[in-house]
């Protein structure tokens, strides 16, 4: 009895901190929503407090990784200019 090979699944390709910090943002914002919503049963809403402090957290870390990212970058620049010469 031949069984079925699995299909195999794609995978994307890596993403960066922009794409990250977008995709963190939309759920902030979603998270917040949620939890301002009257309408709704109080345990949903603490639940959608409690993953809008958790994506506050993964957003306040991804954009600190950008700041430090961005400012290697121009260490690493600044250091491949040929030094200024001192004029005595």
């Amino acid at each position: 009895m031949d069984t079925p090979k699995p299909k195999r699944l794609r995978r994307r390709k890596p993403g960066d901190l922009g794409q990250l910090r977008a995709v963190l943002w939309s759920v902030l914002v979603e998270a917040e929503s949620i939890a301002q919503n009257r309408l709704l049963d109080e345990h949903t809403r603490l639940k959608a407090v409690s993953a809008l402090a958790t994506a506050a957290g993964a957003y306040l870390k991804a954009t600190e990784q950008g700041d430090l990212e961005a400012r290697l970058s121009s260490l690493e620049a600044a250091l491949k200019q040929p030094p200024l010469r001192k004029i005595l």
